[in-house]
């Protein structure tokens, strides 16, 4: 005989028994879930692009073979200022700097003046300074010749009466003006000097002879 079918048991058997067991949830509420949720809707989440923009520091050196950037050309702006503006304006000159100034060109022009007409005049005194010397020179050389031609003319008239007049003798002394052994030469003394005193005695004594002395007419 087949034995005996095994008791089944109370309640059902199934293979889902063999699975891991069901986590039990408990759901766990905090104080102050009201105040969060009020915190929440006053101020929402703000929502950040998911694309950042890059930034490139322009102080980054450039990769190998990348042409480096550059900067933008300013653009004029409609606000900046005209050309004409921006030129400095020239300050006019205070009254008492152009008086001043006239004062100073009127003297500069006074002191030119002055002086060309001082040089004027001193080219002026000199120039005539210089023909009143020529002039001088001339009158005084003229008067000169004058003089020495009279001279010239009177010992000539002279000569020619002292050769016609008296003897030989007295001729000679006229012409050397020996009236006394003192005349014309003063003895000198010491070695090697010649004494013409007796020479002029000689002489004296033929001029007094007269017409008796030896060669009184001439030969």
């Amino acid at each position: 005989a087949a034995p005996p079918a095994a008791a089944a048991p109370s309640r059902g058997f199934s293979f889902d028994d063999f699975d891991s067991p069901r986590e039990r949830t408990t759901e766990v509420k905090v104080t102050g879930d009201d105040e969060i949720e009020q915190f929440e809707s006053d101020f929402p989440e703000i929502e950040l692009p998911s694309e950042q923009p890059s930034f490139t520091s322009p102080l980054a050196a450039p990769s190998f073979g990348a042409t480096p950037p550059f900067a933008p050309r300013p653009q004029p702006s409609a606000f900046a200022s005209t050309p004409i503006l921006n030129q400095q304006v020239q300050e006019e000159e205070p009254e008492v700097i152009k008086q001043w100034r006239e004062r100073q060109a009127a003297e500069i022009k006074a002191r030119d003046e002055a002086s060309k007409a001082k040089r004027e005049e001193t080219i002026g005194k000199a120039e005539h300074a210089i023909d009143q010397f020529y002039e001088e020179y001339a009158a005084k050389k003229e008067g000169t010749i004058r003089e020495n031609k009279e001279h010239e003319e009177e010992f000539v008239t002279g000569i020619t009466d002292s050769l016609s007049a008296g003897t030989t003798w007295e001729r000679i002394c006229k012409v050397i003006e020996l009236e006394n052994s003192q005349s014309k030469t003063i003895a000198r003394a010491g070695p090697g000097t010649t004494d013409l005193a007796r020479f002029k005695e000689v002489l004296l004594r033929l001029k007094r002879e007269g017409e008796s002395a030896p060669g009184a007419s001439g030969y």
